[in-house]
């Protein structure tokens, strides 16, 4: 179970790198492997391990351009020196990653070990691809993407810029309604104003005229009473003989008005007989006897010859009684023209004892004018003190109901604007990621909103295309990613995989031979100790490399 090297493996020039060594020092590095223990195995195999590192490149320029195209698609305006410091520090991981990867699988190791590692690179590799060929899928429908979002953002776009007008044409209009109410306010107040002053004011003329001496008003009082008698339709209030003899007056006016009336009667009835005693005579049909007879003098005529002498002596009665009724009438008119002279006299002979009642009225109305004076000029002083508070107070009204609207125009701004904005800035196409994700999946799987039939019949073909075309995609980036790990798998174990191999292999023998002896030995180790005790040493004595120094890689 010990391999013993031997004691001059190789010649002293062999530990010198050749020229060719050298060049390919970076393709063994990338491959895991070191120059102490290739220096052992044959060109062909330093060669092989040469190729395996060269297979690395692949998906490590493969992850700096992925990289690249995956920051500059998804970050807008990224900085170049970021882009490739991001580029550079992601093709390095994946470069490593490989590198432990081919460093760390041993051809001999059990095989859920090798499964392990493979399943991890599958794993990685289905990441990377797809975190790579996704953003290439959205670059290639990027125009169709754009197109969707802009139409979708045009009509989301109009529906709030109409929202926005109306909102804006509302508060306009209420703007206009307060200027305009304010103005027919201030209009309405300065009218009021104006109107009720003016009224005011044509009063002082009249209320300043004092009455200065209360004797002359009295004098005055009765040169105007006398004047007034004097006047030809002067009447002087009537006293009680005179309302009695107004009352007989009226009185006999509907007495004659009753007799004219009942004559007027009586003499209708008059004609009416005369001209039906005329018809009667002739044989014709009359108001009173409307059945037809012979022609002459019968007893109708007769008795209506009769009735009509009645009514003839009613009239001569009734017109003298006219008569009689007049001439009272007339006496009473002159009666009653007696009485009003009688009043106009005792009119006049008072007017001297109403000289005092003119004096006390003089001193009344002058009271009254000077209380008159004082609350017309209180009241013009307070309407010119109250009014250019109204004004102010309707300016501070308008000023209020301005600013709440200015700051509902605010609220619009506030409402309306960030969404108009960022609408406006997606138009443009600046578009975040999860919304070209989102416009991918509408364009794939869900017809446009202004297509045609023919559109939405084709609709359920275009995700096969979609996924072909990243399929394709994902598949060429995954296969390379696989490249390093795979050809290590498929190439055949050689002379380095031995000597890396081979001590591992004795050391696990060893300490195999170590657990199955633990038991037997157990109680002398505790006693000795295992610094006295060999085996220890003895589990890495087989080592290849121990007679120069070197290390296991």
């Amino acid at each position: 179970m010990h391999w013993q090297p031997p004691e001059n493996p190789l010649p002293p020039e062999a530990d010198e790198p050749s020229n060719w060594d050298r060049w390919m020092r970076p393709l063994y590095w990338l491959a895991g492997a070191r120059w102490e223990t290739l220096q052992h195995c044959p060109a062909t195999e330093r060669e092989r391990i040469a190729v395996l590192g060269s297979t690395v490149l692949i998906p490590t320029i493969m992850s700096f351009l992925g990289m690249i195209f995956y920051a500059k698609s998804r970050f807008a305006d990224p900085p170049w020196l970021a882009v490739l410091g991001i580029a550079l520090a992601w093709a390095f991981v994946i470069m490593n990653t490989d590198r432990i990867l081919l460093a760390t699988y041993r051809p001999f190791q059990p095989w859920y070990r090798k499964l392990m590692q493979v399943v991890f690179r599958f794993a990685l590799a289905g990441v990377v691809s797809v975190a790579i060929a996704f953003p290439f899928c959205l670059d290639q429908y990027r125009p169709a993407i754009t197109h969707r979002i802009q139409t979708e953002i045009q009509g989301r776009l109009n529906l709030l810029r109409e929202k926005e007008a109306a909102k804006r044409k509302e508060l306009a209009l209420e703007l206009q309604k307060i200027q305009e109410d304010e103005a027919a306010e201030r209009k309405q107040t300065i009218a009021d104003y104006t109107a009720k002053r003016d009224s005011l004011i044509a009063q002082l003329p009249d209320l300043q005229k004092a009455i200065i001496n209360v004797e002359s008003y009295a004098d005055e009082r009765m040169e105007e009473e006398r004047k007034k008698a004097g006047q030809p339709d002067f009447v002087a209030l009537a006293s009680g003989s005179t309302r009695n003899v107004l009352a007989q007056i009226e009185a006999q006016k509907e007495t004659l008005s009753k007799t004219k009336a009942e004559l007027d009667e009586r003499q209708n009835l008059h004609r009416r007989l005369v001209e039906a005693i005329a018809r009667e005579e002739l044989g014709q049909p009359n108001e009173f006897y409307p059945e037809v007879k012979k022609a002459g003098s019968g007893p109708r005529v007769k008795d209506m010859q009769a009735r009509d002498r009645g009514v003839v002596t009613e009239i001569r009665r009734l017109e003298s009684a006219e008569s009689a009724q007049t001439a009272a009438l007339l006496a009473s008119d002159r009666q009653l023209a007696a009485a009003r002279l009688t009043d106009k006299n005792a009119y006049l002979d008072a007017l001297g004892s109403k000289r005092a009642a003119f004096v006390d009225e003089a001193k009344e109305k002058e009271q009254i004018r000077k209380e008159r004076l004082e609350k017309v000029t209180s009241e013009i002083a307070e309407m010119e003190a109250e009014h250019p508070l109204r004004l102010s107070r309707i300016t501070k009204k308008t000023a209020a109901l301005d600013d709440e609207n200015k700051s509902g125009m605010k609220r619009a701004d506030e409402e309306f604007g960030p969404p108009l904005a960022r609408l406006s800035r997606k138009m443009n196409g600046v578009l975040d990621p999860m919304e070209e994700t989102i416009g991918l999946y509408n364009v794939i799987f869900l017809p446009s909103p202004d297509a045609d039939d023919k559109e939405r019949s084709e609709q359920g073909k275009k995700w096969i295309a979609g996924i072909f075309q990243f399929l394709v995609i994902f598949g060429t980036l995954f296969v390379l990613d696989l490249v390093p790990i795979m050809a290590k798998i498929f190439s055949r174990p050689g002379p380095y995989d031995v000597l890396v191999e081979h001590p591992e292999f004795v050391s696990n023998q060893n300490l195999r031979a170590f657990w199955a002896k633990y038991g037997e030995h157990a109680r002398d180790w505790s006693a000795l100790g295992m610094s006295e005790d060999s085996s220890a040493r003895r589990l890495l004595e087989s080592h290849p490399r121990r007679g120069n120094g070197a290390d296991v890689p």
